[in-house]
């Protein structure tokens, strides 16, 4: 008998199979899965060893005389008392060897030809709890070709051993063969009842056509082989092997588990594909929105700045008007005699009262328009960081099931949002953002008032201190030199007008000027508390992008192992299905 794959249409599947698996341990690697890619790389060493077969059955079933007899050797302790309290990997060997691969788990080479073609793993009863059957079933049972599934002729009903059928059947979709040992104790018409009461059990397990051997240890060894079954079990594992049969299911039993572990991993796989998305979401409003806030904040400053121009412009047009009122010839000379008797009455006491009721009338009106304008300002920081918040509030965490998917940069994320979280709630505390941008606010509006006073009152302190002044000064002293009051009026009338100008020309310079400086102290401003703001989602955004680095590469991997499994595994159930049936 051989094992090798003669049809080259199963070589090539195999081929194409065991790339697959090599992309899929590649993937568990990269998400450092080491379960995975265990489950993995024993596939792929499945494809090309021997045709597995496991035992399965309650204690005192028969397993181990089952293997014995199969075999033609003793290798399986056989006892009225359970003897099978461990694992025994079956192989062929020049020599007999046996190796202690663990506590309760070993491997044993012997000489005998048929395991040249398969290889047996006997294991413990599936009604005794012991340590053993995890690596049963996560070692055993998912790279197996077939499963012998012992059964007591005599009672081939315990519970525990059809629960145990449950998992290999229908959790891997394993092929079962099964065996009722120790058939030689019953009566040829009970038997065959039983033959088709486990053909009922079975079909309820959704198992279609089961294969069913009664066999029989003790007349094999006996050397009665017309009667003990054995070699109907042989012939079956012979026309597997020589037809190629037995690699057609090995195959198939390791393309329905690979399928299983892609199906597994697409569940982890579009939690995390959701959650990137989620996030890259998120990392997009919460951009848009600070845009947004900063697009609002500078209409805000430019309306305020329009707002406090124009009420420049009214303050500046009425001093404008008394100015030009107060400078009158009539009322120039009133005031320069009068104030030489009553210094109360002077020009330079009305200089004086003219500064300090512009500078009141300036403050009052600037700062009711600035305070109302920093308050909007405030509020619509305010606005923003709950709209921020609100946004944290909302990304949330997908369930990634952990088993199959393993990366490094999932463990970060909840610790990640809730340091930002706790960084956005800090700006609402006391000496949080909001506190600050309050207590700015205050002094910004303090610092606008006062610099459009200054600089009002500076122009006209030195229009009217120094041009004015000068001018009448030397307009009286003109009058005292006995030039006569009508060249003093004369004089007086030709330079009010060169004063007015210079002292309107001033004043709109300066209002130029105060434009320009209080948009540059606001949008400074503005700046630097935009700048703390994208500073607080700085490790949120820098998260996201290494969250995409880290993630992408894994949908680009399933994508292609999910494309090239949805080919390979549709050739096979179409081209070939006659070959794998």
């Amino acid at each position: 008998m051989s094992s090798q794959i003669v049809d080259g249409a199963l070589q090539e599947y195999r081929v194409r199979l065991n790339d697959l698996l090599h992309i899929i341990e590649r993937l568990a690697a990269d998400t450092h899965n080491t379960k995975l890619e265990a489950t993995v790389v024993s596939l792929r060493k499945n494809v090309n060893e021997p045709f597995l077969f496991v035992v399965v059955g309650e204690v005192k079933a028969g397993k181990s005389s089952f293997v014995n007899a199969l075999l033609g050797a003793e290798v399986c302790e056989t006892d009225i008392e359970p003897r099978t309290d461990a694992i025994q990997q079956i192989v062929y060997a020049p020599e007999r060897f046996v190796q202690q691969l663990e506590p309760s788990h070993k491997k044993i080479g012997l000489p005998i030809d048929i395991l040249k073609d398969i290889s047996i793993v006997d294991t413990p009863g599936t009604n005794t709890m012991i340590a053993e059957h995890q690596i049963v079933t996560e070692r055993y049972i998912p790279n197996s070709d077939l499963t012998f599934f012992v059964l007591f002729a005599k009672n081939p009903y315990q519970k525990s051993a059809w629960d145990f059928l449950d998992f290999v059947s229908a959790e891997w979709r394993k092929k079962v063969v099964f065996i009722l040992q120790q058939a030689d104790l019953l009566k040829p018409a009970d038997l065959q009842t039983n033959i088709e009461r486990v053909r009922e059990y079975a079909s309820q397990k959704q198992i279609k056509s089961p294969v069913i051997f009664p066999t029989s240890a003790e007349l094999e060894l006996a050397s009665d082989r017309t009667n003990s079954g054995f070699e109907s079990v042989r012939n079956y594992i012979r026309a597997m092997v020589s037809s190629g049969e037995s690699y057609k299911i090995k195959l198939r039993s390791v393309s329905s588990t690979t399928q299983k572990l892609i199906d597994s991993l697409s569940l982890d796989v579009a939690a995390l594909q959701t959650q990137m998305e989620s996030d890259r979401q998120a990392v997009v409003s919460i951009r848009s929105k600070i845009d947004a806030g900063r697009k609002r904040s500078r209409y805000e400053i430019d309306n305020l700045v329009e707002r406090l121009v124009g009420r420049y412009d009214g303050i500046s047009g009425r001093i404008k008007r008394e100015f030009r009122e107060s400078l009158s010839v009539f009322s120039v000379l009133r005031k320069s005699f009068v104030g030489i008797f009553n210094s109360d009455a002077s020009m330079q006491a009305w200089v004086e009262d003219f500064r300090e009721r512009c500078q009141r009338d300036l403050k009052y009106s600037l700062e009711e328009v600035s305070n109302e304008g920093a308050q909007h300002f405030v509020d619509g920081i305010r606005q923003l960081l709950d709209g921020l918040a609100q946004d944290l509030d909302s990304v949330k965490t997908q369930p990634i099931q952990g088993s199959m998917i393993s990366l490094k940069i999932l463990e970060r994320r909840q610790e990640v949002i809730e340091s930002v979280k706790c960084k956005v709630e800090r700006m609402f505390t006391e000496e949080g953002l909001i506190d600050t941008i309050s207590t700015d606010a205050d002094n910004m509006s303090v610092e606008i008032v006062g610099g459009a006073i200054a600089t009002v009152t500076g122009t006209i302190l030195h229009i009217i201190e120094f041009a004015v002044a000068d001018a009448i000064l030397s307009a009286i002293g003109i009058a005292f030199a006995g030039i006569g009051a009508i060249i003093f009026v004369v004089g007086l009338a030709w330079q009010r007008n060169k004063i007015i100008s210079r002292f309107e020309r001033a004043l709109e310079n300066e209002k130029d000027r105060f434009k320009a400086d209080v948009t540059e102290r606001l949008n400074e401003k503005l700046g630097l508390i935009y700048e703390e703001v994208e500073r607080t989602f700085v490790q949120f955004f820098d998260y996201v992008e290494r969250e995409e680095q880290e993630i992408e590469p894994v949908l680009a991997r399933y994508q292609e192992i999910n494309q090239q499994s949805e080919r390979l595994f549709g050739d096979m159930a179409t081209k070939l299905a006659s070959k794998l049936t």
